[in-house]
């Protein structure tokens, strides 16, 4: 790798949230490579990239007024820590909102289609009553494992609740979005370590829809939720989505 190469590199993983443009980055990154040898020439020593890039952004450059000084590693875990639920693993509701917004806006721009899941663990409460919040957490982990072994690699899941998940399906209409749903519970049914059962509720935001919100969304599947819960739990009830309906119309 050439000097500018690597100290472009050095660039983007030491101040991530700094905006260069291409060309901006390279001069940096020459200017800061010159920096590293006077550095270098005036201490008797090698200088890393990290230390001249830091030196050279703060004084002399002034792109730097007050940097806070992290570990690499650390940073990615605290990055990972803020979108993640601790329990289970999945992505947390925060990001969970964030990504569906993003899907919302891919599937009009595409015109593609787009199914969100929203499932929840049958009779939580009397587990946890029974045989301590111990067990309840390992029936929202077989629940979390089920889910993640179901979904295919471009599919967003998230705990979103106590007791609840859901689940960003891209491309996915509501017929292929059934068969995940499906796919989860004969997951669950196969478990013989802990009987766990899952409520569902699907809406499809089909290609021809161009406008609609994380909240109608998120409403609308919340409402078919509502529907299988009431109906006794087990089972996954597949609501249609039409700009303009109240949720619970």
């Amino acid at each position: 790798m050439r000097p500018d190469q690597r100290q472009t590199e050095t660039l983007q993983r030491v101040f991530p949230h700094a905006h260069f443009s291409e060309r901006e980055a390279a001069a940096r990154a020459a200017a800061i490579e010159e920096h590293r040898r006077q550095l270098g020439s005036r201490l008797g020593r090698n200088v890393g990239a990290v230390v001249a890039a830091v030196d050279y952004m703060l004084n002399i450059s002034g792109d730097l007024i007050a940097p806070a000084i992290v570990e690499h590693d650390a940073l990615t875990l605290l990055e990972h820590r803020s979108i993640t639920d601790p329990l289970t693993g999945l992505f947390n509701r925060y990001h969970f909102e964030a990504m569906l917004k993003r899907e919302i806006a891919r599937c009009a721009r595409y015109e593609v289609s787009l199914s969100l899941l929203l499932l929840d663990v049958d009779r939580l409460k009397p587990l946890n009553d029974k045989w301590g919040h111990q067990a309840g957490d390992r029936a929202l982990t077989r629940v979390a494992t089920a889910i993640q072994r179901s979904l295919r690699g471009t599919d967003i899941a998230a705990r979103i609740g106590g007791d609840e998940f859901a689940i960003i399906l891209p491309d996915t209409d509501a017929v292929a979005g059934l068969i995940v749903a499906s796919r989860i519970r004969r997951s669950l049914a196969h478990d013989t370590a802990i009987m766990v059962t899952v409520s569902g509720g699907l809406v499809e935001l089909p290609k021809v829809t161009s406008k609609a919100s994380t909240t109608q969304l998120i409403a609308a599947a919340d409402v078919a939720l509502y529907a299988a819960k009431y109906a006794g739990g087990n089972s996954i009830v597949q609501r249609e989505y039409q700009p303009g309906r109240r949720a619970d119309e």
